[in-house]
């Protein structure tokens, strides 16, 4: 992610924050979704790439499992830490591009939400790798398909992401980076990629 990007996310984050408690709405749909292609009581610890404010985190933690998150915006990463201080949620500052500082496996699931289409392709190319390396099962993407519409389109534009050729070629490029793919659908604009990983 260019340091531009990160400033962005770094300047906006306290907008983010404001949210909070609707992501956590949001993503307790989502798990259930989740849930119903993948059982999850198989598994304990978790990993969410790029946690932002921190909701999916929460909501994975209140759900049972052992959750570390990784974030490269400072703004973010704070407003995370204040909205998880009451829990044990463990979340690192990363910097774009480079690897994880964890083991390899270290982590049942790894997940990653509107992450990858925000990125170009070249560091999507990373992040699929770094995910792949440190989950032992699953790696889990939540972001955009290929259905886009206006509003989104106009977003999306502002923040200068990847996000028209990541929706034009997720669906080749995940194939390209994991041992298999599922695309599970949970609105008109937005998908689960099941993924397992590489080994």
């Amino acid at each position: 992610m260019p340091k531009d990007h990160v400033k962005l996310f770094d300047i906006i984050s306290p907008i983010y924050g404001w949210f909070f408690n609707s992501q956590v709405e949001y993503y307790k749909k989502v798990l259930v979704i989740l849930k119903e292609h993948i059982d999850l009581r198989n598994y304990i610890k978790f990993l969410d790439v790029g946690c932002g404010t921190g909701a999916l985190c929460y909501v994975l933690r209140e759900a049972g499992f052992e959750v570390s998150g990784v974030e490269v915006s400072a703004g973010m990463l704070a407003q995370a830490m204040k909205r998880l201080k009451n829990t044990d949620i463990k979340a690192y500052k990363i910097n774009p591009g480079e690897g994880f500082p964890f083991e390899d496996n270290f982590f049942d699931v790894v997940t990653a939400s509107y992450v990858a289409h925000g990125i170009k392709k070249n560091e999507r190319e990373i992040l699929y790798k770094e995910m792949s390396r440190v989950a032992k099962h699953y790696v889990i993407l939540h972001d955009y398909n290929q259905n886009r519409d206006f509003f989104t389109s106009c977003v999306e534009w502002l923040e200068g992401g990847d996000y028209f050729n990541f929706v034009k070629e997720v669906k080749k490029e995940l194939k390209e980076n994991f041992k298999e793919v599922k695309m599970v659908d949970i609105s008109s604009k937005a998908s689960l990629y099941i993924l397992q990983p590489n080994k």
